[in-house]
């Protein structure tokens, strides 16, 4: 399973990819999956194990996160709230 971060816009992915793996955090950019949202865009996926520390280093830097769902191994998408 991973974990998949969606923000508001391509600066906040930057900014929040930058801020996690120079925590040692192992992230990758994707494309927004469309099973998410048909905007075109960049999100930030993860292993799920990691998911949650990722969320607070990005309140803790005032990165506010649009959407956060986890991928499960069959391909399907669950929101977290």
């Amino acid at each position: 399973m991973t974990c998949v971060i969606i923000l508001s816009s391509i600066h906040r992915v930057m900014k929040a990819e930058k801020l996690l793996k120079g925590k040692g955090l192992n992230v990758d950019l994707i494309p927004v999956p469309r099973e998410i949202s048909s905007d075109c865009g960049v999100a930030i996926e993860m292993p799920v194990e990691i998911g949650e520390e990722a969320l607070r280093l990005m309140d803790e830097h005032r990165i506010p996160i649009h959407e956060c769902y986890t991928r499960h191994d069959r391909g399907t998408f669950e929101k977290r709230s």
